[in-house]
Formats: structure tokens, sequence, C-alpha cells
């Protein structure tokens, strides 16, 4: 099984998402055999798109000088790393009631016509990455976004990623919200997270 793993927290210590994810990966151990690939957007940020960078996405590949290919070097790997994984951790803290800054400049290296999406002679979109698991692992400041309605609203985290994947062709998707780590009470903190924790390794013996 090969699985990519991105982090996208801009925190090195005490970053829940990473202390999640390294957990999830040592209960996958027990259970499978695994080759990982690790990809850290929050440490080392992908460029954010150019002017360069879309005239070069936009010209038909033949057609591309090679100043434009070395602009897309760096989108390319990302994209052939998606490719070629099976299943993908996504560790995503939320800031701001949404992703990273560094989560959306990877997500706007990956999105690209004829690589990880295509459209047909109508205009059609159809995702070409189908077929790939997605784990997304989330630590959230406030309560609960899924009980509380006024909240709700504010939750542009999990549906954004949703129909983002969903847009490349990835539909078997599965979050773990850990809530509250900021604003909670301590004990509510230890509980929620000690609740992701046992929610992983259930997901462990079957992802």
């Amino acid at each position: 099984m090969k699985l990519l793993r991105i982090d996208s927290s801009v925190r090195i210590q005490n970053s829940k998402t990473r202390m999640l994810t390294d957990y999830f990966l040592e209960q996958l151990k027990s259970n499978n055999q695994y080759s990982l690939k690790s990809r850290d957007v929050g440490i080392n940020p992908p460029n954010f798109p150019t002017d360069e960078f879309i005239k070069a996405n936009y010209t038909p590949e033949m057609n591309r000088t090679q100043e434009m290919k070395n602009v897309l070097t760096s989108s390319d790997t990302l994209i052939d790393e998606l490719i070629d994984s099976e299943k993908i951790i996504i560790a995503s803290p939320m800031y701001n009631f949404s992703i990273s800054a560094t989560l959306k400049a990877y997500i706007d290296n990956i999105v690209r016509v004829g690589k990880t999406f295509a459209l047909d002679e109508n205009g059609a979109m159809k995702g070409l990455l189908g077929g790939k698991k997605v784990l997304v692992i989330t630590s959230r400041g406030a309560m609960s976004y899924k009980n509380d309605e006024a909240l709700q609203a504010f939750d542009f985290q999990e549906n954004y990623l949703t129909a983002l994947l969903n847009f490349i062709g990835i539909t078997d998707i599965t979050f773990v919200n850990t809530e509250a780590q900021d604003f909670g009470t301590e004990d509510l903190k230890i509980s929620n997270f000690e609740q992701s924790k046992k929610q992983l390794s259930e997901l462990a013996k079957t992802w």
C-alpha cells in the first residue's frame, strides 16, 4: 500500500494534527504494510501560483517552452506524488474557519486541467484521481461545528476539502475532527483528543 502524508500545520511543537497523524500511522503499521511518502506543506509550502504559472499551465504541453516547463516542475512533482499514492492522509488544522494558507497553496498547485481533472468537448468536468482513499485529520479551536447551528455556517474546512477532493475524482473521504482544542476546558480538550485517537485506532483496522 502506497501512502501519501500531507502535513499543513505551521506548528512543529504541540501540533494536534501532527500528533494524531503519527498515532494513526503507528496503529496502521500493526495491521498493514505500507510505503510512506511525506509532504510537509506547513513547514515547506509550495510556491503560490504566479502569472507565469498560469500561462504555462494553460499552454498545451506540446507548445510549452523550457521556461514554462521549469515553472511547472514543482507542481508536476506534487501531482506525480498524488497519482502514485493509493491512500492519502491530510493533516489539516482549522485556521480562521478554513484550511491553512500553506494547504491552499498546495491545492492550487495540484488542481490542474489535464492532470487531475479533465474537460470534455462540452465543457463538462471530470476528476482523474478516482479510486483513491483520503483520511482528513483536523483540529479545531472552537466547540462542536456539527452540533452548534451558529458554528456550522463558519465551517469552511470540511465542506471545502470535500468539494475539492470530489472535483478531482476522490469520493472515498473520512474526516476525524478534533474540536475544542483552544477554547474548551482542559478536560474537554483531553477528552476530544482521546476520542479522536479511539476513532483512528478503529479506522486503522479497516482502512
